[in-house]
């Protein structure tokens, strides 16, 4: 890592409650993630966001990744969804998903590109073991303030327990 890691900010734990998303999703390999990842939040942005009509929280977004259980990352595919959050599932367009993140503890860490040298997962799955927490399996998400591309500040959000 280079001498930059030393401008990120202390992770922190927070707690938050469940939440609703809407959204569109794709599924992709790691080694694919770089190029579908940032194509599905594009479209999603200039092409879906405004026609979700029960939208709070703007202008935040979420990129959120989904596993499979017991997930291998060299050999399997996982999820990746583009969402915002919503009061309701009532009025969802037909070509959008729904999700509920339930309540949860998590590790969260403030990350942005245009400073930080660093993969924020690694650095963020380092400091949970380092403080003695163990990782919850299967999601994580990335809230964007608002979403502008792909050198959005955003802040990472890990489950822990």
């Amino acid at each position: 890592m280079s001498e930059q890691v030393s401008t990120a900010v202390e992770p922190k734990v927070v707690k938050k409650t469940n939440f609703k998303v809407v959204g569109t999703y794709c599924q992709t390999m790691m080694d694919e993630r770089e190029v579908k990842i940032p194509r599905l939040m594009e479209h999603f942005h200039t092409s879906k966001l405004h026609k979700v009509k029960n939208r709070i929280n703007n202008p935040n977004s979420i990129g959120m990744f989904v596993d499979p259980p017991n997930w291998n990352e060299a050999t399997e595919a996982f999820y990746w969804i583009a969402a915002v959050e919503v009061d309701s599932f009532e009025k969802i367009p037909q070509d959008m998903i729904t999700k509920t993140i339930p309540a949860h503890k998590y590790a969260v860490l403030e990350y942005d590109p245009s400073v930080h040298d660093f993969n924020p997962y690694p650095y963020l799955f380092q400091w949970i073991k380092s403080k003695g927490y163990e990782l919850v399996e299967g999601f994580g998400f990335e809230e964007y303030h608002p979403y502008t591309g792909t050198e959005t500040k955003f802040t990472l959000y890990l489950p822990i327990k």
